[in-house]
């Protein structure tokens, strides 16, 4: 029922080129854009989010539009989060993906983590100005163990921009 996303990455010299792909249940979105006062209506008429009928999202969908991006991208590997996608992962990796399951937790997410902080502080992501990775990017935070490992976190639902 959540937004699932594809990010493509494309190496080039010391800059990282991003394709962000977006689903989003239709009958959520609409719930989602009332509740938070995010304008993923919007999102979904220009073309950044891809709506899938009914309540819930559509992984065949997401299938469907990986195999296709294969054909023009050539893609090397698919890091995929463990979470609930066993299903999909199945069957990418029947298409003939190479899979790479991920964590969410500090052990997967810590280095990559401080990676894409440095990424991001020189200036060497371009991701042509997405508005969804825009919103979802002001909306994380970092969560720190002892250690000094970081991960992602969503923070508080009720702490969100509206853009």
């Amino acid at each position: 029922t959540d937004v699932s996303a594809l990010v493509l990455v494309f190496p080039a010299d010391d800059v990282y080129d991003v394709l962000p792909l977006f689903w989003v249940p239709q009958e959520g979105a609409r719930r989602r854009e009332m509740r938070d006062r995010v304008p993923y209506g919007q999102w979904i008429r220009e073309g950044f989010m891809d709506a899938c009928p009914g309540e819930v999202i559509d992984y065949d969908r997401i299938r469907a539009r990986i195999n296709e991006l294969h054909e023009q991208f050539e893609i090397k590997q698919i890091a995929i989060d463990r979470w609930n996608a066993t299903q999909l992962a199945t069957q990418l990796d029947s298409d003939g993906f190479e899979i790479i399951s991920f964590g969410q937790g500090y052990a997967s997410m810590s280095a990559p983590t401080k990676k894409l902080e440095e990424l991001v502080l020189s200036e060497c992501i371009r991701h042509a100005g997405n508005p969804v990775l825009r919103w979802m990017a002001g909306n994380v935070s970092i969560e720190q163990d002892a250690a000094d490992n970081w991960k992602p976190s969503k923070g508080a639902r009720n702490g969100k921009h509206t853009r």
